[in-house]
């Protein structure tokens, strides 16, 4: 019998402008996520024991516009062949993978106001993967690093395993050298995040591969690495440098628990 994850009475939050939602049993993350989310309950919680990040989403004008449509799911990109073998130090590994990731920034309605904010991973010269949740609502979508700012547009959806496709329609992209398949990871490798947390673009963190937790949907990465709010999309790599996952969730009032979607399911 496959495992899957069994996330009993905790309260889980998506990580890309912080969308809450607090389900009682779910049998495979951010699937059941994805549905309460979009079911704000109006009832007031009662305090957690430690602080919860604070709401960075900036409520959409409502002006009777309905929200852009996503595309349908399709894999627009060939997978990258190549998986890196040398073992790097953490600034190396920063050097050479940090220009593929970009902070994303998701505007609304005229004039142009932030709806949500996260990261994107290059992953072809035109195309980079990331979580539907930062992008469902968006009109228009920045990408950005330390190089070049893009304008995006979302090419392919999957919104009930939270996997996008962006493409640039000007401009080229940097993309990842590697990437590995979920199932040649172990517990107890060394992983490396790079995201844009609070907006503060492609900062590096680094933990423990703590668990592989396989459902009938995506197949998710446990870490222990730290993720914040504005880290959704954002990339996840072994010590090599190649990249093995996109940071997705986290488990609220908790210690690192910390899920990433496995790269190699943007490409099933």
């Amino acid at each position: 019998m496959k495992s899957s994850i069994l996330l009993i009475g905790l309260s889980l939050f998506l990580i890309g402008g912080c969308t809450v939602a607090e389900p009682s049993i779910l049998a495979s993350a951010p699937d059941g996520v994805r549905k309460r989310a979009s079911q704000r309950q109006a009832e007031p919680r009662p305090k957690s024991k430690i602080a919860r990040p604070s709401e960075t989403q900036v409520p959409a004008q409502r002006d009777g516009a309905s929200e852009p449509a996503l595309p349908a799911w399709s894999v627009p990109s060939q997978k990258p062949s190549t998986v890196l073998v040398s073992t790097l130090t953490p600034t190396e590994l920063f050097l050479k993978v940090s220009s593929a990731v970009y902070a994303l920034a998701a505007e609304g309605q005229p004039p142009r106001q932030l709806t949500s904010q996260g990261s994107a991973v290059a992953v072809s010269s035109k195309e980079a993967i990331t979580n539907c949740h930062i992008v469902a609502n968006a009109k228009s979508i920045i990408l950005a690093n330390a190089a070049r700012t893009l304008r995006a547009e979302v090419v392919s959806a999957d919104p009930s395993t939270d996997r996008c496709y962006l493409r640039v329609a000007e401009g080229e992209l940097d993309p990842v050298a590697g990437i590995r398949d979920y199932k040649t990871l172990a517990v107890g490798e060394v992983v490396f995040t790079i995201g844009s947390p609070k907006g503060l673009v492609n900062t590096l963190g680094s933990g423990l591969l703590s668990g592989l937790r396989k459902s009938e949907g995506p197949q998710y990465i446990q870490i222990t690495a730290p993720v914040s709010e504005g880290s959704s999309g954002g990339g996840l790599f072994d010590e090599r440098g190649n990249l093995i996952g996109v940071t997705t969730f986290t488990v609220r009032d908790s210690q690192n628990l910390n899920f990433a979607i496995a790269a190699s399911e943007f490409w099933r």
